[in-house]
């Protein structure tokens, strides 16, 4: 018989499995495919999905993890004769709260002292509803506020830090007069790169000369500084990598050259690339040599000219439309988490209603006896799930933030975002919890009404 029940635990773990991998395999293929969205970014020689094999040990843990589970369930059900495995519920014996010897626990009402108490005794199951919603709560802030972060990204970084229309990048056969030419027909701002090294790392150190405000630079709190004559700006991950921070100093040396540099670190900032950043004056200041490789202007893309000293020609609305498409595929992942996040929810709180519907089978029963309409009775039991909600929200938000903020650092790096929530993905996050929250208390609360008290409140015998 133990056996025999167990392998209910085990059945369900093989279904779910299956169907996990099927629906993460259909997922993947959307996004992954020669058509798909990712194409729109990348071009491989064989667009095909595998399943790594830590995955494959995962769900092999947590299929065992179910069905231990359920062998402990069940055995713990089977204790003792066959008599006592047909006895109804009963609820276990518990000592007094330590509210309860205070003034407050008379000042509470009925409802609230009842579903204390029952959150006491049944502690297992009050934990599990509580990780339930804030696993709920976590997921739906991170991946909201991963739209916003990357909303907010573009708008500082592509709204307001460049200003140019187009950029265009200078052959390497290009005069030092023809560059010249060049920035003066367009009225441009320029810019160099030195590929150096610190230590052992490869970096690129770039010069820019901005009179025209065409290209900004954040720092870390997202306010514009300019590049002045004092030193170096390096980027977040450099700063953090050689724990280097303002008023330091570190050497330089570039490729293919033995001289050494030594720089003074005048701040740091946010970057798109690993790269430090020095005005004109500085370089020359050191003696730096360098080559203008990129100029930045104002006219569109359209109306440059075509010039043997002209590689290439970026649009900054070209960059911007990919994004664009980038931030569809976003909002997909988006919307999947949310949907995932919603089921998760959904499902443990309604298992977990229905475990706890189970267990108080006879306390409803005799709140019926005593008077207690169906209406305050899915009350009761509506209360204890949204108070537990509640907690879960006031929990799983910070950890959301915290969850966004720890990925945006470790998966999204290179682009040094800040991470940024609105106040309207706090509001739908909590709408969304407590919302799902309260639409399956709800539906379990109305199973007390085909309660039968005769069967319910036979004694034990």
């Amino acid at each position: 018989m133990l056996r025999h029940y167990t392998s209910y635990a085990f059945i369900i773990g093989i279904i779910g499995t299956v169907l996990g991998i099927a629906l993460g395999y259909f997922v993947a293929w959307l996004v992954l495919n020669p058509n798909g969205m990712m194409a729109t970014y990348i071009d491989i020689p064989e667009w095909k999905l595998y399943l790594p094999w830590f995955c494959v040990v995962i769900l092999v843990l947590i299929l065992a993890l179910l069905t231990l589970i359920g062998f402990l369930s069940v055995r713990q059900m089977l204790k003792g004769t066959a008599a006592d495995s047909l006895r109804p519920y009963a609820p276990k014996k518990m000592k007094r709260l330590l509210l309860e010897k205070t003034a407050l626990w008379k000042k509470l009402g009925f409802g609230a002292q009842w579903n204390l108490r029952d959150s006491m005794r049944h502690k297992s199951r009050t934990m599990m509803t509580l990780i339930g919603v804030v696993g709920c709560a976590l997921i739906v802030v991170a991946a909201l506020g991963m739209g916003d972060t990357m909303d907010a990204f573009l708008d500082m970084y592509y709204g307001d830090a460049l200003h140019y229309s187009s950029r265009i990048n200078l052959s390497e056969q290009a005069s030092y007069e023809k560059t010249d030419e060049l920035i003066e027909k367009y009225e441009g701002d320029y810019s160099a790169s030195v590929a150096v090294k610190i230590e052992e790392k490869a970096v690129s150190l770039d010069i820019y000369h901005t009179p025209s405000d065409l290209v900004r630079f954040p720092d870390e709190d997202n306010n514009f500084v300019e590049i002045k004559n004092d030193g170096v700006y390096l980027c977040m991950r450099l700063a953090e990598e050689f724990n280097l921070s303002k008023g330091d100093t570190f050497e330089v040396s570039p490729y293919g050259s033995d001289k050494t540099y030594t720089l003074k670190v005048a701040g740091v900032i946010r970057s798109v690339s690993e790269n430090m950043v020095i005005s004109p004056e500085y370089a020359e200041s050191i003696e730096l040599p360098y080559t203008v490789n990129a100029i930045y202007t104002e006219t569109d893309k359209t109306d440059i000219s075509s010039d043997s000293a002209i590689a290439s020609v970026q649009s900054k609305k070209a960059i911007i439309d990919s994004f664009d498409s980038m931030m569809e595929l976003m909002n997909l992942m988006i919307l999947i988490f949310i949907v995932a996040a919603i089921v998760l929810g959904v499902v443990v709180l309604y298992n977990l209603g229905v475990m706890s519907y189970t267990e108080r089978y006879r306390e409803m029963a005799t709140l019926k006896v005593v008077g207690f309409k169906d209406r305050k009775i899915g009350a009761l039991l509506i209360g204890q799930n949204l108070w537990i909600s509640l907690i879960g929200v006031i929990i799983g938000i910070p950890l959301g933030a915290a969850v966004l903020d720890y990925l945006m650092h470790a998966l999204a790096s290179e682009y040094e975002m800040k991470t940024v929530i609105n106040v309207s993905t706090y509001l739908v996050s909590i709408l969304l919890t407590v919302g799902m929250s309260f639409l399956v208390s709800l539906i379990v609360s109305r199973k007390n009404r085909k309660i039968d008290m005769v069967e319910a409140l036979k004694g034990a015998e």
